[in-house]
C-alpha cells in the first residue's frame, strides 16, 4: 500500500512540473513573439517617416527652384544729371524710376522733377537722365517727359510738348486754355525778342502769369 501512494505522489509531482514547464514555455513564446511585433511594427513607421522626410525635403528643394526661377533677374542702368549720387546702379526688372532717383540718393534741389516720368519701368543698359530747371533731356536718354512722352493736360487728355521756339499758332493751341489770341502774342513776342531762352521766358508774354505758367511748364520745351 505505501508503494502505490509513493509511486502515485511522485506521478503527481512529475505531472505537475511537467505541466509547469509547458506553461513556462508557453509564455516565454508570447513574449518573445509580442517583442517581435513590436520591432516589426517599429521599423515599420521608421520606414514611412523616412519617406515623408524625404517627399517633404523634394517638395521643398522644387518650391525653392520655382522661387529662383521666378525672381527678377538683375539689370544695371547709368543714371545721369541732378540725383545726389549718379552712376552705374543695379536694379531688378521690376522696377520703375522712381525706385532708381532713391537708389541715385534722390533728386537734387536744381532738378526738375516735373519732367520725369517716375512711373516709368527701368531696363537693362538704360541710361536716365535728370534735368535740372531749364534743362532738356538729350536723346538717347529715358525717364523724362522731354522725350517725346505725352504728358498729362486738363481733364485727363494727353497733352503732347510744345516747342516755345517752332510752334506756330495752331500748334501752339494745343496748350491748355491757349486760344488763337495767346498764341498770336506768343509768335509776336518771339518775331520782336527773338527765341526763348528758356520756359520760364513765357512770363514776358502778355496773359501768362505765374499760376498759368506752371500748369504749361510740363507740356513746353525750348
Amino acid at each position: 500500500m505505501k508503494e502505490i501512494l509513493a509511486d502515485h505522489v511522485r506521478e503527481v509531482i512529475i505531472g505537475g512540473i511537467a505541466t509547469i514547464l509547458v506553461l513556462v514555455a508557453m509564455v516565454v513564446f508570447m513574449a518573445t513573439q509580442s517583442t517581435s511585433d513590436a520591432t516589426s511594427s517599429e521599423m515599420g513607421d521608421g520606414e514611412t517617416s523616412e519617406q515623408m522626410f524625404s517627399a517633404t525635403s523634394a517638395s521643398a528643394v522644387a518650391s525653392s527652384a520655382a522661387s529662383d526661377s521666378s525672381a527678377p533677374s538683375a539689370i544695371y542702368v547709368d543714371v545721369k544729371g541732378a540725383v545726389h549720387n549718379p552712376g552705374l546702379k543695379k536694379m531688378t526688372g521690376d522696377m520703375r524710376i522712381v525706385d532708381v532717383v532713391q537708389e541715385a540718393g534722390g533728386f537734387t534741389k536744381q532738378a526738375d522733377q516735373r519732367q520725369v516720368n517716375l512711373a516709368q519701368r527701368v531696363t537693362d543698359q538704360q541710361v536716365v537722365f535728370i534735368p535740372q530747371r531749364g534743362e532738356k533731356a538729350p536723346q538717347g536718354t529715358t525717364g523724362t517727359m522731354g522725350t517725346g512722352q505725352a504728358t498729362t493736360g486738363q481733364g485727363g487728355q494727353q497733352a503732347p510738348e510744345v516747342d516755345l521756339n517752332n510752334a506756330d499758332v495752331t500748334q501752339l493751341q494745343q496748350l491748355d486754355g491757349v486760344g488763337e489770341k495767346k498764341a498770336e502774342k506768343i509768335i509776336q513776342y518771339r518775331e520782336q525778342n527773338g527765341q526763348f531762352k528758356s520756359v520760364d521766358d513765357l512770363k514776358n508774354v502778355s496773359g501768362f502769369g505765374d499760376k498759368t505758367l506752371e500748369r504749361l511748364k510740363p507740356q513746353l520745351r525750348v
